[in-house]
């Protein structure tokens, strides 16, 4: 085993933080000199960027999804302020025009 050789399972472990971003500059170093040398590991590295991607793809999808029930909710309220607003205005309307008839009786 060479020196500065680092084993796989410890280079996966560091993948998901290697694509955030967050490792030292030498941690990032080792990871980027092994993954010049290790397909296996360059694999590992592809997997963890599609099923990122995936996983962005579905808060995407989950966004648009709670977005779209928000309007239609709205939707919904104003619908049903809109309903219950016309029979109340023809009953106000109703009660001024008997406080009219009485005040001019």
């Amino acid at each position: 085993m060479e020196k500065n050789k680092v084993p796989c399972e410890i280079i996966e472990d560091l993948l998901p933080s290697y694509l955030d971003e967050i490792l030292s500059d030498s941690v990032n170093e080792a990871v980027e000199i092994h993954l010049e040398s290790c397909e296996a590991c360059r694999k590992k590295l592809g997997q963890l960027k599609s099923e990122l991607a995936e996983g962005q793809v579905q808060i995407e999808e989950n966004d648009a999804a709670f977005v779209k029930g928000i309007k239609r909710y709205k939707h919904y309220v104003i619908g049903m302020a809109i309903g219950a607003g016309i029979p109340l205005l023809t009953f106000l309307a109703f009660i001024i025009w008997l406080m009219f008839i009485s005040m001019n009786s």
